[in-house]
Parts: C-alpha cells; sequence; structure tokens
C-alpha cells in the first residue's frame, strides 16, 4: 500500500468476521428525500467510509450492571485458531500457545470491561495507508439503537491488531437483535488523520466584524452566500413572506462546484 493509495486493507483472522462495505449517502434508502436532494453536509457524513455489522446474529438483554442475557444464534467457531497456528507454525521463537487460547480469540465479553459494555470481536485486522487512521464509532444518522459504540481512533497505518466492538447498551430490559445481515450497521468506521487528534490545534473566537481583511472576507462570504440563497430565486421563490420559506436549495451544491473549481484553478 503506498502513500497515495486510498485503500482500506482488511486482513481477515476469521472468514466470519465484521462484514464491511462501504457507507452511502441514502442510508440503504432510509433517509429523507429532501435531505438528500439538498444537503450536502448531511449526505457527506453519511458516506464517509465504511459500514460494519456484526460477525453473527445474537439477541442480547441488559438487565442492568453486569448482567446480559444472550442468545447466540450463528455459530462463531474456532477457525482462527486454526489458521494462526498453521500461518505461525515454523516462526523463530513463537508459541501461539502462550497467548492463543486452544478455541482462538475471545469472541464476546459481557460486562467484563466496563457495565453495561459487550464486546464482540470482528475477526479483523485494518490496514490503512501511511498517515491514516480509523475512527470507529456509532453509525452516522441512522436511527438510535438501543446501545451505542465506544468510540475509538485505531491508528491502523502501524497498528495492524484485531479490533473489538465495545457496544455500551442504554436501555435496561429492552430486547436487542443484533443481525449480520440486518437493515441497519452497528458501527462505522471513517478515516482520520494524525492532524485531527495529535495537533496542538488553537481556539480563536471573536464576534464577527470588518476590522481585518480575514474578518471582512468571511463576513463578506455570509452575506454574498445569503443573497445567493434567500434573494435570488425565481419569482415564485420570491412572492413568498416567509424569507426561510424562499430559500433556493440548489446553492450549496453550486457554490461547492464553483469553490472547487476555483482550488483547482480552472
Amino acid at each position: 500500500m503506498g502513500g497515495d493509495d486510498l485503500t482500506l486493507k482488511v486482513w481477515r483472522l476469521h472468514p466470519n468476521g465484521c462484514r464491511i462495505i462501504p457507507a452511502e449517502r441514502t442510508l440503504q434508502g432510509t433517509a429523507n428525500r429532501d435531505a438528500l436532494r439538498w444537503c450536502g453536509p448531511f449526505t457527506h457524513a453519511n458516506a464517509a467510509g465504511w459500514w460494519l455489522y456484526p460477525p453473527v446474529d445474537v439477541d442480547i438483554v441488559w438487565r442492568g450492571g453486569r448482567e446480559f442475557e444472550h442468545t447466540q444464534l450463528s455459530p462463531y467457531d474456532d477457525a482462527d485458531s486454526h489458521l494462526i497456528r498453521f500461518l505461525a507454525e515454523g516462526m523463530d521463537g513463537v508459541t501461539p500457545g502462550e497467548w492463543l487460547p486452544p478455541g482462538g480469540r475471545t469472541k464476546f465479553s459481557w460486562g467484563l470491561v466496563e457495565e453495561g459494555v459487550v464486546q464482540i470481536w470482528t475477526g479483523c485486522i485494518f490496514q490503512m495507508p501511511p498517515g491514516w487512521g480509523l475512527h470507529l464509532r456509532s453509525p452516522i444518522n441512522f436511527p438510535p439503537a438501543a446501545f451505542h459504540v465506544m468510540e475509538a481512533i485505531i491508528e491502523a497505518d502501524w497498528l495492524q491488531y484485531d479490533i473489538w466492538l465495545n457496544l455500551a447498551f442504554d436501555r435496561p430490559n429492552e430486547p436487542v437483535q443484533i443481525r449480520r445481515d440486518g437493515p441497519h450497521p452497528i458501527a462505522q468506521l471513517v478515516p482520520v488523520t494524525p492532524s485531527s487528534y495529535d495537533r496542538a490545534w488553537q481556539l480563536d473566537s471573536e464576534l464577527v466584524n470588518r476590522n481585518t481583511p480575514e474578518a471582512s472576507r468571511v463576513f463578506e462570504y455570509f452575506v454574498e452566500y445569503n443573497q445567493k440563497k434567500f434573494a435570488s430565486g425565481g419569482k415564485q421563490l420570491r412572492s413568498l413572506e416567509d424569507p426561510a420559506q424562499r430559500k433556493d436549495s440548489a446553492t450549496y451544491h453550486r457554490e461547492r462546484k464553483r469553490r472547487r473549481a476555483e482550488v483547482r484553478g480552472e
């Protein structure tokens, strides 16, 4: 994987590890149609990265504290144990039995790391190009579930290690069905760079003004954008009394296209 190769490489330690597919803007056809048509920030967020689905089908009820009731409906066997031991055979100084249980990696834990938290092994190692990592989080803009993903940033350009999902349950006694081929993913992987979290970012806040060239540029763009969005529509839009109803919803997409062309020097 070269530095310019924007590829998420998934190394599977188990053939039934998490199902992973590219995220997409329509949320599998469930997103609001008007939002899809006009709201770029909404659709950009939806399509960021990849969706993760669970490795198995399982029904879970959190009874509070560290108490769970669960029924696993599909197998998550020890295929990883056989694969790892086979591939490690003959490696100098390597004894898988010292760190790998006979049944392979732990597949679940129930309230072990924290009250209300289920750990599910993804069965996957993630590899990103140099300078890129992965933000592991709850699925973006899907309806809230009875649990949320404990978020993490995986520096997957160097950390080739298998990853667990930590699901923090929020609603005691509510039955939860987690399905490998279900209607919603259980997590999302979003590409990030270390500068997102590892830099000494500064915060500079002030009342909008026109005291400097930069301040004037920001305010003038704000005014021009509003002129285009609310005052430049056709005769039918201008005839509406409420300015909020007169907006030209295509402004964002036109401006985005124009400004991107300026950056490219077109």
